[in-house]
């Protein structure tokens, strides 16, 4: 890690902090939202809503920013509002004060934050490391999202328990100020002039760009396609198939955690050995794999058997998914439309999420085996498409 910019490596510790609290924060969140209801899930999913609607609606608007400002002036001011409202509800759990429709109020104030700080800390790279080493920056992060995602949640449970959600707040708070601070280190960048044209004229650049690029159909087609099938497996179809085989929470602990060390493992060997300059062969790979994994997991007999599959896919989609395509993105697309080719590859994650979950829970009810092959149907119809194309075979990152 020593032969990265000192740049890149403060960053990269500001935001491997700030992961393990964004997964804390989920946990405790929840708790204190359940807390002050009465155990009210209604009002749970309502909140979540208020969150998810503001991020979905202004992401593209995010990536337009990002461009015309730089990437680090928004996940700077993304930092610094998220760290606010985080330490404004532990304000307010501290003096008794905290009312439900603070939920409400905080929820679409982090939801507007998180559109703006998506594609700017996906757009960021490319100013901290040269090209060469973007695959080793994505790797890093993407182990720290890794450790964030087995570690955060326990993280957050222990500071509720040991202390209470006031402290555990704070706590979060400080992970974002800690984030912001490292953040406020890095070069400023280059802002592009500002434009004469509005907002939404700058989105329809970015727009243009993605449609009338080869590299970025191909791109936006297979996050579709694993949007379409790892929503829907991942929230509904595996905690069904933990309880059909075995009956007990821990099966379905077990699964998670074997899919989020493979991909940790995943990342890691990326940080080692580097991509193959051949990403056409790699995604279409893994695509057909990945495809072919869901089909089998739902006809395996045990709960080993699935834990295995799970941790070998997750090796793999860390490797191509979570470290190559950035990696790929940052590489190719022009400089000054990053933040918006980064939104746009976002979207369709944001919109189609639900999809996925709503058609996974109609068909796990009708036979759960065959709700994973048809799951599996989206990434094998993408993968033997582009198998057959040249020119994704030949796609290459720079």
């Amino acid at each position: 890690m020593r032969d990265l910019p000192g740049t890149f490596r403060r960053v990269w510790a500001g935001e491997s902090v700030s992961m393990l609290g964004d997964y804390s924060y989920d946990v405790v969140f929840a708790w204190l939202v359940l807390s002050t209801t009465g155990s009210s899930t209604t009002t749970l999913a309502a909140v979540m809503v208020s969150i998810a609607v503001p991020r979905g609606a202004l992401l593209l608007v995010g990536g337009a920013v990002t461009d015309r400002l730089s990437p680090r002036a928004v996940m700077l001011l993304s930092h610094l509002v998220r760290g606010g409202c985080v330490l404004a509800l532990a304000l307010l759990n501290a003096t008794g004060t905290i009312a439900i429709w603070h939920f409400f109020v905080i929820g679409v104030l982090s939801g507007v934050a998180e559109a703006f700080f998506w594609p700017a800390s996906t757009s960021i790279l490319p100013s901290l490391v040269s090209d060469d080493q973007l695959p080793k920056a994505n790797a890093l992060l993407g182990m720290s999202e890794q450790v964030g995602r087995l570690v955060g949640p326990m993280a957050g449970g222990v500071l509720v328990a040991v202390g209470n959600t006031t402290t555990a707040m704070l706590v979060n708070a400080a992970t974002f100020l800690f984030a912001a601070t490292t953040l406020s280190r890095a070069p400023k960048g280059t802002p592009a002039d500002r434009p004469e044209a509005p907002l939404w004229r700058e989105i329809g650049v970015g727009l243009r760009y993605a449609r009338d690029s080869v590299e970025m159909r191909i791109v936006l087609l297979l996050v579709t396609a694993a949007t379409l099938a790892y929503a829907g497996v991942f929230v509904v179809g595996l905690p069904v198939l933990a309880k059909e085989l075995s009956g007990s929470p821990i099966a379905l602990g077990v699964l998670s955690a074997s899919w989020g060390l493979g991909q940790l493992v995943g990342a890691f060997g990326a940080s080692v050995t580097g991509l193959p300059k051949r990403w056409g062969l790699l995604i279409i790979g893994m695509a057909l794999c990945e495809g072919l994994a869901f089909a089998l997991v739902g006809f395996l007999p045990s709960v080993w058997g699935v834990a295995v599959v799970l941790a070998l896919l997750g090796v793999g989609v860390a490797y191509s998914s979570d470290v190559a395509l950035p990696a790929f993105i940052q590489s190719t697309a022009p400089r000054e439309l990053l933040g918006r080719v980064n939104s746009i590859v976002d979207l369709p994650r944001m919109t189609l999420d639900s999809v996925s979950i709503a058609l996974m829970g109609v068909l796990i009810a009708i036979d759960v085996r065959w709700a994973f092959v048809i799951a599996a149907l989206p990434m094998i119809a993408v993968g033997t498409g582009l198998a057959f194309s040249r020119t994704a075979r030949e796609m290459r990152a720079r």
